[in-house]
């Protein structure tokens, strides 16, 4: 929000002005509504939160990371404002600028119960002046995730022109001063951060807000570009008075240890493709709505835990968790325990530690890395790489051919990077994972795990993936963990053919399914398709317009824009009255 003001005795004259620049506002108040979403404070439907409202037990108690963008004045760079009850007037407030964000901690993590959990609070000076912000939440001051948000104002707003709150949802700065805009947790369920368990809605320590500049350059959840009064200038940006907190998280009892049920204690020639499985999940707060939010899952080479083959915290595999042979080496002996974690964040004791010894056979009789069952004749004149050689004469600790799980055709893998080796490989058929949010509809040749071994933890290599038929437009990379589940891989690049990819891989980053820098890589993945999709529903869980919704949104835009002209023109008549009475 731009406020008007001026050294000396100005000052009060132009603070003056206010009040007609708030009149302008209010005229938008009898403007029908264009959009689906809930409209201004105070109408029928409306979700606005009073700053008085008696279900706010608590206010933002401290601020970190306050980085002030353009245009505000020093006048208005105090975060200290935003903290405690919000005072629902146009002064106490902390002022983001173009782009600024800051971050708000409280006494106690804020969870998610039944409806909103907390409200966010900006000081516009009426229904229809709303500068906005992106709202973010972690549960460790580190991982952030964004809440989900849709604007469909229709184009450029100026300095003083109005947006439709209908036209609204999931940003900051939907309501007029002493009203907040209020933000349910569970509508963080399908993000990232939510499902690879890097932030717990039911322990929110940090709240965000990041202004959005109005000029249209961001955009929403849906692609749409986000428009609010732009420019302004001396307090651009939003405005943030406070952030109210509705649901606070109570004394929380950790859960009951669990049973590691499988494989047996002591069991013997176990399968180098085994399922890890744990005992159900208990907890004394259930009754009260506690959840089971994440399994740790420890595998190791001793007794004490000290030589660890696989420790991750999954909120997929929460009583199973498969593994390939990628992560068991034949004939040895191995140890492995559980622990459950709750939606509050508290974690059980430790299971019992069970051991048992993989099979002494081998699937790779020759030791090459590659299972017997996959390996390509020596006669085979497959040339993936096409360098004029047939693969199968190639195979080394760099290079690996091999035949793949689905289509019938091949695979084969060739490493770059200084001491970096192919340990093994293992092919996939889709079902062989679990599905899930963002896997792939198809593959096209099925998948590929592989485990690297590379000089140094926490190194990096390159390595290409080529295909024995090219990647239909609209394929990309997959990869899939128990620590981040399924997701696509941008930063994979297709050769102009399509019948090769490279990935840079990091020990303990995305593609590495252990999440740990260890000096050693593994991780399953491939080539594959989404499902047909339709358009993504409004978030927040509200309903959205369908064909008739969208014609009326339509017509009402085409409606409002007489109105919004008139207030223009009266914004105008008195920015030239301040002219004027500055030309005295």
């Amino acid at each position: 929000m731009e406020l008007l003001t001026s050294a000396g005795p100005r000052r009060a004259r132009l603070i003056g002005l206010l009040p007609a620049l708030g009149l302008l506002v209010l005229l938008g108040a009898g403007e029908p509504l264009a959009g689906p979403y809930p409209p201004a404070a105070g109408r029928p439907g409306s979700t606005a939160v009073s700053k008085d409202d008696p279900e706010l037990r608590a206010w933002a108690a401290g601020w970190t990371d306050y980085v002030a963008g353009g245009e505000v004045s020093s006048t208005w760079q105090t975060p200290e404002r935003a903290l405690g009850k919000a005072a629902g007037d146009s002064y106490d407030v902390v002022s983001l600028g173009n782009g600024g964000r800051v971050t708000l901690t409280f006494e106690r993590p804020i969870t998610n119960g039944a409806g909103w959990d907390f409200a966010v609070f900006e000081n516009s000076f009426g229904d229809t002046f709303l500068e906005l912000a992106w709202v973010e939440v972690s549960s460790d001051g580190t991982h952030f995730t964004r809440f989900p948000n849709r604007s469909l104002t229709p184009g450029p707003v100026g300095s003083f022109g109005a947006v439709d709150p209908t036209d609204i949802d999931g940003l900051a700065g939907k309501y007029r001063q002493g009203w907040g805009t209020p933000f349910d947790l569970s509508d963080l369920a399908g993000n990232p951060e939510v499902q690879a368990g890097l932030v717990n809605p039911g322990a929110i320590t940090h709240v965000r807000l990041v202004d959005i500049v109005g000029d249209g350059s961001a955009l929403d959840s849906a692609g749409n570009p986000i428009y609010d009064p732009h420019p302004t200038s001396l307090s651009a940006g939003f405005d943030l008075d406070a952030v109210g907190v509705r649901y606070l998280l109570a004394e929380n009892s950790p859960p009951d240890a669990p049973a590691a049920l499988s494989p047996e204690d002591g069991a013997h020639d176990v399968p180098l493709e085994v399922t890890l499985r744990s005992g159900p999940f208990r907890d004394p707060d259930t009754a009260a709505g506690d959840f089971h939010f994440q399994t740790r899952w420890q595998l190791a080479a001793d007794a004490a835990f000290h030589t660890l083959r696989l420790d991750l915290a999954s909120p997929y595999a929460l009583t199973e968790l498969p593994l390939s042979a990628l992560w068991l080496p034949p004939g040895t002996r191995l140890y492995f325990r559980i622990q459950h974690i709750d939606g509050r964040g508290a974690a059980s004791a430790w299971s019992e530690t069970v051991s048992f010894t993989t099979t002494a056979a081998p699937r790779d009789g020759d030791g090459n890395g590659i299972p017997d069952d996959r390996e390509l004749p020596a006669a085979s004149p497959v040339d993936l790489n096409g360098d004029g050689i047939a693969d199968a004469l190639q195979v080394t600790e760099r290079f690996k051919v091999f035949s793949s799980a689905m289509g019938g055709g091949q695979m084969a893998l060739s490493l770059a990077g200084e001491g970096a080796v192919i340990d093994a490989v293992e092919a996939f058929d889709l079902e062989e994972l679990p599905s899930g949010v963002g896997a792939p509809a198809d593959t096209l040749l099925g998948l590929v795990g592989f485990r690297l071994r590379l000089p140094a933890a926490g190194g990096a290599a390159t390595l290409t993936v080529f295909l024995s038929e090219p990647a239909p437009e609209g394929y990309a990379w997959y990869a899939y963990d128990a620590l981040r589940g399924w997701r696509t891989v941008p930063q994979a690049a297709f050769r102009a053919d399509r019948r090769a990819v490279t990935l840079v891989v990091v020990d303990g980053g995305e593609l590495d399914a252990d999440g740990r820098a260890d000096g050693v890589i593994v991780d399953p993945g491939g080539v594959g398709v989404a499902a047909d999709t339709a358009e993504p529903p409004p978030p927040s869980g509200k309903a959205g317009v369908g064909g008739g919704g969208c014609f009326l949104a339509a017509a009402g835009s085409a409606a409002a824009a007489s109105p919004r002209a008139g207030m223009l023109v009266l914004a105008g008549l008195v920015l030239a009255a301040a002219g004027a009475w500055r030309r005295r």
